[in-house]
């Protein structure tokens, strides 16, 4: 097997790099100590070796290292270090010989010693003065005659996966799938027996009541591979996945089903989703809602918890996709629209929800069987927002609900049935593109409108928005809300504004006036707003809005309240002695300098004319012109709002997340399609 190399090949072979390079977690194939090959042509060569991999199960390394004396013996040292396969073959060079070795039964088949002596070896001789041509030439001629092996003797002599994937020390206690696979493996003895037993069964009752495989393994170590490419590998060479049929190999790809990897030697975890679990466990719902239930355990070394944590969570993740809306970021969800659709209205709702606290969602699915138990439990559950507005739209109806103070008062009444009236026709006639846009748009005008004049007496509607405007202004300059309330009906103002104070203001300093055609009264919330209005102030203006009131002059009165709510805000105490201590600071301060700077001055006669008073020859003037100096000026408001008044973000997952919806997925080294995370515990 030993053959001296030509004098020639060796020297050229000096001058090859020693660099390494790896991407991705991939192993890295390509080793040499000099150079002539750059980053480039090494990472281009490895990324070749990794898809001879990937593609053949056979992994193909090259190195040169001058200096190596026993070459046999440093090969095998070489694979121990970094062969990732189970089948290999290596090719590696000191300064005076070069050394073939095949690692595994089907690599010492596939490529046996007369294989690599000729056909390898000449391939790679062939090719002349182009190092990496040359490599290229020993990878590909490699892989063509693996291709042909394979095509030859079939893919389960080529891929033996019974090693670090092997079952067979399952107990039998341990219950297992659908297809008949163990539902738990621990290979890390992380649970007590009686432990395993309730766990694994939990976990086939889950996979059974959702046509879904839930599956928890644990290893003392991932090898070369990723948490993420480990899980995969371990979902698709055991068979797993409900309702898949594995090929002749045992191999399955897309069935149904969700694994959660633990490796202990460097406290890896992965969550790898296939088939509907990808659907089922979304990005948002594996990062916001299943992790957090099952990783403080893991993180702290509660292993049963744990995973007891895992399974319950993905019981719920289930049964929500199993009601047709898996948990997801999104506001609006329809089923059968594509993720760009989806992702349009979704933009839209967020960038809403952003700017006013208020999230809008527009759910439908066909399988929603009670809209308004699903309503509740979304509205409880599912909502990013304290306050929201949710259209829910199931099998035969659907229903629209308000949560939270702030959405319960901008929907009342009227602006609830605008809604309604707004979606109706839509959803009566199927054209749900139609009803989103419509439910959108007025959903939107509603929670933009800054309704804080409320009556049920005659004001013009330009009154009516004036009084809108200047109240609003004065919130976003001072930070207190002021609604106007009049009701001309109403027996007792005072009670009036109490109410709506209590059941739709959701400010955290608001001044509700609450009024009727005879006279106002006036109710405060929040500390800064009751001590700006205090008893004699709140007299005052109730005095000055009344008369507005008793003449029919709705618009005069809230033009009253506006103003002397102004006043009251913005007026601040006068401090006698402070002022005092400054006039006199002022005089002092002021005087001094100017006495002295004034002796220094010459005293000259009045003159009627200003060049009078220069010196003849002193100032010379050669040029002059009329300039006028202008700028314009535009005045913005910051609006500062109190970190208590109510706003979005309630959950997590609120405004600004980046989450999108849906699901990020890869393909396996199989070749099947997984949905996951993964991290560290």
């Amino acid at each position: 097997m030993k053959r001296v190399f030509s004098i020639l090949l060796i020297a050229f072979l000096l001058i090859f790099p020693v660099l390494s390079v790896q991407a991705d977690d991939r192993p890295t194939y390509v080793f040499v100590d000099d150079g002539l090959l750059t980053a480039d042509e090494l990472s281009d060569l490895n990324t070749r070796a990794f898809m001879i991999s990937l593609d053949r199960h056979v992994g193909v390394y090259y190195f040169y290292y001058s200096d190596v004396e026993d070459l046999p013996s440093y090969v095998e040292q070489f694979a121990s270090e970094h062969v990732a396969e189970k089948n290999a073959l290596v090719l590696g060079f000191n300064a005076d010989y070069y050394y073939f070795l095949q690692i595994g039964s089907v690599a010492k088949e596939a490529l046996p010693d007369s294989v690599c002596e000729s056909t390898i070896l000449d391939a790679y001789r062939a090719v002349k003065g182009d190092p990496k041509g040359k490599l290229l030439a020993y990878l590909n001629t490699t892989d063509e005659i693996l291709k042909e092996y394979r095509d030859t003797h079939g893919f389960s002599d080529v891929f033996d996966v019974s090693g670090a994937y092997d079952l067979s020390d399952v107990p039998e206690e341990i219950a297992r799938t659908a297809g008949g696979k163990p539902t738990l493996v621990d290979k890390e003895h992380l649970l007590t027996d009686s432990q395993a037993e309730a766990l694994s069964q939990r976990l086939k009752e889950i996979g059974d009541a959702y046509r879904c495989d839930v599956v928890i393994v644990t290893v003392s170590t991932l090898g070369s591979k990723t948490s993420e490419a480990y899980a995969d590998d371990f979902f698709d060479y055991n068979g797993y996945g409900y309702g898949a049929v594995p090929d002749e190999n045992g191999v399955t790809r897309d069935g149904d089903g969700i694994l959660l990897l633990l490796s202990m030697e460097d406290r890896d975890f992965a969550v790898s989703t296939s088939g509907s679990a990808i659907r089922a466990f979304t990005d948002y719902g594996i990062q916001t809602y299943l992790e957090p239930l099952f990783l403080p355990y893991l993180s702290s070394n509660d292993y049963s918890g744990g995973f007891t944590a895992f399974a319950n969570g993905c019981d719920d993740l289930l049964k929500y996709a199993s009601e047709g809306v898996p948990y997801d970021y999104r506001r609006v969800y329809v089923d059968g629209w594509t993720d760009s659709q989806l992702l349009s209205c979704n933009d839209r709702a967020e960038s809403v929800a952003n700017e006013y606290g208020v999230g809008i969602y527009f759910i439908e699915n066909t399988a929603i069987g009670d809209v308004d138990a699903f309503l509740n439990d979304f509205i409880e559950n599912r909502t990013f927002e304290d306050n929201s507005i949710v259209l829910v739209h199931g099998a035969s109806r659907y229903s629209v609900k308000t949560s939270g103070a702030v959405a319960y008062a901008k929907f009342s009444g009227d602006a609830f049935t605008a809604v309604l009236r707004a979606v109706d026709p839509y959803l009566s006639a199927g054209d749900t593109k139609g009803a989103v846009t419509a439910y959108m748009d007025k959903c939107i005008e509603i929670v933009s409108d800054y309704g804080h004049v409320l009556t049920k007496g005659a004001i013009s509607d330009e009154a009516k928005n004036n009084g809108n405007l200047r109240l609003k202004q004065l919130f976003e300059e001072h930070g207190v809300a002021l609604y106007f309330l009049y009701d001309a009906e109403a027996a007792d103002p005072e009670a009036l504004a109490k109410s709506y104070l209590s059941d739709s203001v959701y400010e955290s300093n608001a001044v509700v006036l609450g009024a009727n055609r005879t006279g106002s009264a006036v109710a405060v919330k929040g500390g800064y707003a009751a001590e700006k209005f205090t008893g004699r102030r709140i007299a005052k203006l109730v005095k000055e809005v009344d008369p507005h009131l008793r003449e029919g002059d709705l618009s005069g009165a809230v033009n009253a309240f506006a103003e002397r709510s102004e006043k009251i805000i913005t007026w601040r105490p006068v401090n006698y002695l402070t002022l005092a201590i400054s006039v006199i600071a002022g005089l002092l301060f002021g005087m001094i300098p100017a006495n002295g700077l004034k002796r220094q001055l010459t005293s000259v006669s009045k003159q009627t004319n200003a060049e009078a008073y220069m010196q003849p020859q002193s100032f010379m003037m050669t040029q002059n012109s009329n300039v006028l100096l202008g700028k314009n000026t535009s005045r913005t408001v910051h609006v500062v709002q109190s970190s208590s008044s109510s706003g979005g973000g309630g959950r997590s997952g609120g405004g600004g997340s980046s989450f999108h919806g849906g699901s990020s997925t890869h393909t396996s080294s199989s070749g099947g399609t997984h949905g996951g995370h993964s991290g560290k515990f």
